[in-house]
């Protein structure tokens, strides 16, 4: 365990984003089951939608969390040791919820094979299926496509971490402008080949078929951008700024600008987190004493759990309810239920699998007696 002080706004801002991420799934199915009547319609803004902010917000914090506790310099035993930890954080919980709904999707569909090709089950193995499948089907059935650009952040962490304890401000700039660049590489697709730039850009369009937001440049940004908010806490988290952040959400979330969504999810991302991070420190929020604070942090805890199984059970719940009219006020109602029963199941199957590697673990010579959430 870390000895540092706990910094409560991390809890606070990956809650905020984990409910807010399920929100916006909830109120995408009265769209996806054309259910009749109003829902909550927490979808779009006029520059982007809100569900690429809190993304992007998840993967900032954390970055942030990340950074303010591992920050190396790492040994190859060290990075045999982060991978390791990483690893049991991820992959038990998800192959277990995955075998789950591999199962029932199976007994559904009346066939095993039904994600193509065997070699498919690759994707999941190594919890790619969901960040793979713009490729085409695999076996995709539980959790979400950033599972997968998470994984590969972990693995490029040690990488990141070098770059950002010595080459700070030369690495952000790179990654600056290839994060833009990125983001603007099409308006060159139809360019002559005057030159080997011109080439060299049209031969990588060609091939990264990756949408912006689940580009891994794009990732690695927000990622980057959470480790130098920790970093530099102290002088952004003021009053000031939580106020200029307020007026950066407003005027990118109702005035029409020319900036790509995804640049614009990203400045709300980094607002939204400055501002909880602000009401956190001044209203030493969330107090782990007071039932606000606990669902906080309990939410936070459980925060993986509940994406991996939010969209199954959105989708089994919305499903039968499919033709059943509702107003905004009902709607936003059925959210807390649906949201209870997302906490639950997540818990759940976090502390079921824990249980089991907590007891595995005490089989082992030495084996680490702390509880492994």
């Amino acid at each position: 365990m870390s000895s540092k002080e706990k910094l409560k706004y991390l809890d606070l801002i990956r809650a905020i984003s984990c409910i807010m991420i399920v929100f916006f799934h909830y109120s995408y199915t009265f769209y996806e089951f054309a259910i009749p009547g109003k829902g909550t319609d927490f979808l779009r803004f006029t520059n982007g939608d809100w569900g690429g902010c809190f993304v992007a917000g998840f993967f900032m914090i954390s970055g942030a969390a990340l950074w303010y506790n591992h920050t190396g310099p790492f040994g190859f035993k060290g990075i045999l040791k982060f991978y390791k930890k990483r690893a049991l954080s991820i992959y038990p919980y998800f192959y277990v919820a995955w075998l789950i709904m591999y199962v029932i999707n199976s007994r559904k569909l009346g066939i095993w094979n039904w994600g193509g090709p065997r070699s498919n089950y690759l994707f999941t193995l190594f919890g790619m299926d969901g960040y793979f499948s713009y490729l085409g089907q695999n076996y995709y059935c539980l959790g979400e496509w950033f599972l997968g650009a998470i994984i590969w952040l972990y693995l490029l962490y040690p990488i990141l971490a070098f770059a950002f304890r010595k080459f700070r401000i030369p690495a952000s700039l790179i990654l600056t402008f290839f994060y833009v660049f990125n983001l603007y590489r099409n308006n060159f697709s139809s360019s002559p080949d005057v030159n080997i730039f011109i080439v060299a850009i049209k031969y990588y369009n060609s091939h990264v078929l990756i949408s912006d937001n689940m580009c891994l440049w794009t990732c690695v940004m927000n990622f980057w951008l959470g480790m130098l908010f920790v970093t530099y806490r102290d002088r952004l988290i003021k009053l000031w700024t939580a106020i200029l952040s307020t007026i950066i959400i407003v005027v990118l979330a109702s005035v029409p600008v020319p900036l790509p969504k995804i640049i614009v999810c990203t400045l709300i991302a980094f607002a939204y987190c400055l501002i909880l991070a602000y009401i956190s420190r001044r209203f030493d929020f969330p107090d782990a004493e007071k039932i606000p604070g606990k669902v906080i942090n309990y939410i936070s805890r459980y925060s993986y759990g509940i994406f991996l199984v939010h969209h199954v059970l959105l989708y089994a719940v919305m499903e039968k309810l499919r033709y059943t009219t509702f107003n905004f006020f009902t709607a936003f109602l059925l959210f807390i239920p649906i949201m209870a029963l997302i906490v639950l199941t997540g818990t759940v199957l976090i502390r079921a699998v824990s249980a089991v590697i907590n007891f595995c673990t005490r089989l082992l010579p030495g084996g680490d007696k702390k509880e492994h959430i």
